[in-house]
């Protein structure tokens, strides 16, 4: 979420419908940012027992993987396609661990954690 200015957060979500908890924090201020992150993300998410590198990958992927729809739309109606790249296409689990292992490199438990984090935020 932090790679990203909030500013695109809230455009994509004034533009498209969102899903919980996501919807909440797309729609914050900046200023708000790191508290509705920690109390809406972080906090179900230790509970968990996730470490800080596998809450980082989800916090990087998550939002790709489950919103993947509304910031795609978002993405295509930019003139600058730089924003693609800051916002890679994630339409399943498989790619989103993948995707957060490279960057993140995650262990085999901390990836099997995201996977089971990953499909639960994919239920809603």
């Amino acid at each position: 979420m932090h790679l990203i200015p909030q500013t695109v957060w809230n455009a994509i979500a004034k533009g498209q419908p969102l899903s919980k908890p996501w919807s909440i924090v797309f729609n914050m201020a900046p200023e708000q940012l790191q508290q509705g992150l920690e109390e809406l993300i972080n906090q179900p998410i230790r509970a968990t027992g996730a470490d800080e590198p596998t809450l980082q990958a989800y916090h990087r992927v998550a939002p790709l993987l489950v919103e993947h729809a509304a910031i795609s739309a978002y993405v295509a109606q930019q003139p600058d396609g730089n924003l693609r790249a800051a916002l890679p296409v994630i339409t399943c689990v498989g790619d989103a661990v993948m995707f957060a292992s490279a960057e993140y490199q995650l262990t085999p438990p901390q990836q099997a954690n995201l996977k089971k984090l990953l499909i639960t935020a994919l239920k809603g």
